[in-house]
């Protein structure tokens, strides 16, 4: 009686099994993280139209940002190879948007607004 049981239920058991490990998605291999870093270094422009000027946003390869010229203060809290998601320190976010090429568009949650931007230049130094 217990040997049928167990026979019984051991080929169940690999029935589900094999339709488990048949229908399984693959994995894509994870995005190595220096690509995703180097896709988003750079100096990008960008015009306010409230201000009526011009600035500059830069990243370094430490993923540090600059915006004119001036050290922003926070960390990079997400990284994709669509999105790069940046907190100040006083708890309002950058997100930069990207499409195949390129980063296309920041939005700054302090002003509630999305800015285009366009490449400068790609920096080749360690730090900006």
């Amino acid at each position: 009686m217990r040997l049928k049981k167990w026979a019984t239920g051991g080929v169940g058991f690999i029935k589900q099994l094999t339709t488990y490990l048949t229908r399984r998605p693959t994995k894509t291999p994870p995005v190595k993280q220096a690509n995703l870093t180097s896709f988003y270094i750079g100096t990008w422009t960008f015009y306010d139209e409230q201000q009526k000027r011009h600035h500059t946003f830069q990243v370094s390869s430490h993923l540090t940002i600059k915006i004119d010229g001036k050290p922003l203060a926070g960390k990079i809290i997400k990284l994709t190879a669509k999105q790069l998601l940046f907190l100040d320190q006083y708890g309002y976010e950058l997100l930069i948007t990207a499409d195949e090429q390129q980063p296309a568009t920041i939005f700054d949650e302090a002003d509630q607004r999305t800015y285009p931007i366009a490449h400068l230049k790609k920096d080749v130094t360690k730090g900006i």
